[in-house]
């Protein structure tokens, strides 16, 4: 049974936590007590051989073997071991408690979606229901001894009715080897279809999310069986479990008052406190791990399987019954003409009304003189060498097959232009073989090419594969000529051959 201790600690008050440490039931000292009387007494009796029993020449060998074990305590990182090992085992602990199946939301989902006020729809939702309990009992069964012990067998759980005669005899003739607890989520997936046969169910959708809520019910019930199945490492286990036993057993040799180091030890320590709080607490630890480890035993702190299984069976037919399709009669609110409800506090609760968080920066306050806009200067960008290109661009593909790389690469002759005469910066001397003759086939080669076009249908006869555009060149004749790409990709070559020519004779009059 879960120890509740919530209330206690819901504020925070002088001695808080401390008015816990009276408790028996989950408590510290019900888990440790008897290692700590083992303990105390192995401690006690080798004090009282050492005083009382052994000789002269037999204490110095006492002594000299203490004073090793003392030593040897220091090699053992306990802190670092236990820490990592708790971590582990609370994180497991936690997420195992997250796997506990609830099912409400499917119950909730076979209320809203399984249609029918007569006997049949209802047998229907019950049963639908039925078998959530069911597979959630089978499964607990199989990983809680608590639950274990309250249905032993198949037997009981027919007589319990989570089960009837007909699915008994069903569940016994399926021949598998391995667990069969899943069978309920396989008969829940059957009589959902067919309800949707019978038109129980209005709709596929509908039918889809029922069953989705049943997955992730029948999921929660597999992660409790993979975490019964998959432990943490065994070695992992023993490793934490001799750090700490041998911890304390070379404990209770080395921290033994020894007489020959009674300058250093003026108090001769009968009852060795911290050496008990050491234990306790180390000790205390690795008892947290072992009670948090299984969560589905019969530890006070154990998870109450047995109070979900008749929690989960009411709730489920109180839902898909009694609440099917009923609810309250619709009336207007008391809060129906206002705008801005306010729910009432009490007396003992009134001092608790806080104003609603607006921003933490709402309330500042700006000075008024620092509150006025200024007028913006502006920025003015400068050419720097690193912007420039180093390289001369290169020639695509299809200008390098027709020969005419060096035409996009030779610098531009002075003309009687304006963008001729233009200062050089780094827009124009980055793009000079743009800027001529060349950039004239560069633009018509790249258009009308079908490897610049990917994934595009090629063109049909008749039917432009772009529109149409005008390629516009600075010359000493001024001209602009339009080009249609509508003329097919038959006819490139011929059209590139003849533009090649016109493109050699004006750049023979250029250099002229």
């Amino acid at each position: 049974m879960t120890i509740t201790y919530s209330l206690n600690v819901s504020e925070a008050r002088l001695c808080g936590f401390a008015k816990l440490l009276l408790r028996w039931r989950g408590s510290i000292y019900k888990l440790l007590y008897r290692e700590m009387i083992i303990f105390c007494t192995l401690y006690f009796t080798l004090s009282a051989l050492y005083r009382h029993i052994l000789n002269d020449d037999q204490k110095i060998v006492f002594e000299s073997l203490a004073k090793y074990c003392e030593k040897f305590t220091d090699l053992i990182p306990l802190s670092f071991v236990l820490g990592f090992y708790v971590s582990i085992v609370v994180g497991r602990w936690w997420q195992q408690y997250l796997s506990v199946p609830w099912p409400d939301k499917a119950v909730m989902a076979i209320a809203a979606y399984v249609n029918g006020t007569d006997e049949r729809g209802r047998v229907i939702r019950r049963t639908l229901a039925r078998y959530l309990s069911l597979l959630s009992a089978l499964t607990f069964q199989g990983v809680s001894t608590a639950v274990k012990k309250r249905f032993p067998t198949l037997d009981h759980m027919e007589e319990a009715g989570l089960m009837t005669k007909e699915e008994r005899r069903v569940y016994d003739s399926i021949p598998v080897s391995h667990g069969k607890w899943w069978v309920p989520a396989q008969w829940f997936v059957a009589l959902a279809v067919r309800a949707r046969k019978e038109g129980r169910i209005k709709d596929d959708m509908l039918l889809k999310h029922l069953l989705q809520e049943m997955h992730e019910f029948r999921g929660c019930c597999g992660m409790l069986f993979s975490y019964d199945w998959i432990s943490i490492p065994l070695v992992y286990t023993q490793v934490v479990t001799l750090a700490i036993y041998t911890y304390f057993l070379a404990t209770v040799m080395g921290r033994q008052y020894l007489r020959s180091s009674g300058e250093d030890r003026e108090i001769d320590l009968y009852i060795p406190v911290f050496t008990m709080l050491q234990f306790f607490f180390y000790m205390g630890w690795l008892k947290v791990a072992e009670q948090l480890i299984n969560p589905f035993g019969e530890d006070d702190d154990d998870f109450e399987l047995n109070w979900c299984l008749d929690r989960n069976l009411q709730v489920s037919f109180q839902i898909v019954d009694d609440m099917h399709q009923r609810h309250p009669r619709l009336v207007r609110d008391i809060y129906w003409d206002e705008a801005e409800p306010q729910l009432p506090y009490t007396k003992s609760s009134v001092n608790l009304r806080t104003q609603p968080h607006l921003g933490s920066a709402m309330t500042l306050d700006v000075d008024p003189e620092e509150a006025e806009f200024v007028p913006m200067e502006t920025i003015m960008e400068e050419d720097h060498d690193d912007h420039k290109y180093t390289s001369p661009p290169t020639s695509p593909p299809v200008v390098e097959a027709l020969g005419l790389g060096h035409l996009l690469l030779q610098p531009e002759p002075a003309g009687p232009h304006d963008w001729a005469r233009a200062p050089p910066t780094s827009d124009n001397q980055t793009q000079t073989g743009l800027r001529r003759t060349g950039s004239r086939l560069l633009n018509l080669i790249m258009g009308n090419s079908s490897d610049n076009l990917p994934q595009t249908p090629k063109a049909k006869e008749g039917q432009p594969l772009v529109p149409h555009f005008v390629v516009r060149q600075p010359s000493n004749r001024r001209s602009s000529r339009t080009v249609s790409l509508a003329e097919g990709l038959d006819h490139r070559s011929d059209f590139a051959t003849e533009e090649r020519k016109s493109l050699l004779r004006e750049d023979a009059v250029l250099r002229a």
